[in-house]
């Protein structure tokens, strides 16, 4: 697993480099370390932003990195329930607006107090706050009692069909007008379609019936193996 997971954590750190100006290539921190008592390895990226959207792709310097804004990814890894293969136990995309978190996309797979993928985003008063004010006024304890958007979980397509790390570089940079490298959206879509593929996979692990139904509606012989016992559906949120 380690190495599969020191391979991952390679990829992570060369689509930030692809996707993101910097002065050097050093302004991008990166740590790695293995969790022995949880048999995890922990991956933080932590990179700056340059304000611009219309503004025209170039080199830039440090003295042009935002002074508020910072992206910051966080990865733990594991193996999947079969052991066989890497997986994600959880990831945080983060929009860092100083020391507070402006929007997150977050991942944990184990969750199930709340839809294992999601996003929070940071905010209060926002139209959907007297709504919350009113249908938690009687629960005690409750953050969102105080109309905090932030306490919301975004559900964002479950734990196959989540977004990914391109996704989020691609909100960064399109959507919220931040700079990217000159090449950054090709490059983005490359490895959108490597994690698409890869997820797709996956599905089909959970789902071998109806990806063998697809198949054969595409003119594909498909025989089960002898043996075959349908998986267990996973109905997590």
């Amino acid at each position: 697993m380690h190495d599969a997971a020191g391979r991952f954590l390679g990829d992570v750190r060369d689509t930030l480099l692809e996707a993101l100006p910097l002065a050097c290539r050093a302004d991008l921190q990166a740590k790695a370390k293995l969790n022995i008592d949880k048999n995890i390895v922990v991956g933080d990226f932590k990179a700056p932003l340059v304000h611009g959207a219309g503004q025209p792709e170039g080199s830039v310097r440090r003295e042009d990195y935002s002074q508020l804004f910072h992206v910051i990814i966080n990865y733990e890894l594991s193996t999947d329930s079969s052991e066989k293969f890497l997986a994600v136990k959880s990831s945080k995309f983060e929009l860092r607006v100083a020391t507070s978190p402006g929007i997150r996309f977050e991942f944990e797979r184990d969750y199930t107090s709340a839809p294992c993928a999601h996003i929070h985003y940071s905010g209060v008063a926002g139209l959907l706050s007297p709504a919350l004010m009113q249908n938690f006024q009687d629960k005690s304890g409750n953050p969102r009692k105080k109309g905090r958007l932030d306490e919301l979980h975004l559900p964002v397509g479950g734990k196959r069909f989540r977004p990914s790390l391109e996704d989020f570089l691609y909100f960064v940079i399109s959507e919220c007008g931040f700079r990217g490298r000159p090449g950054w959206e090709p490059a983005l879509q490359e490895r959108r379609r490597v994690w698409l593929s890869k997820q797709a996979s996956a599905a089909t692990r959970d789902h071998p019936e109806a990806a063998a139904e697809a198949l054969r509606n595409l003119g594909f012989t498909v025989t089960p193996p002898k043996g075959f016992t349908t998986p267990k559906a996973d109905a997590q949120w």
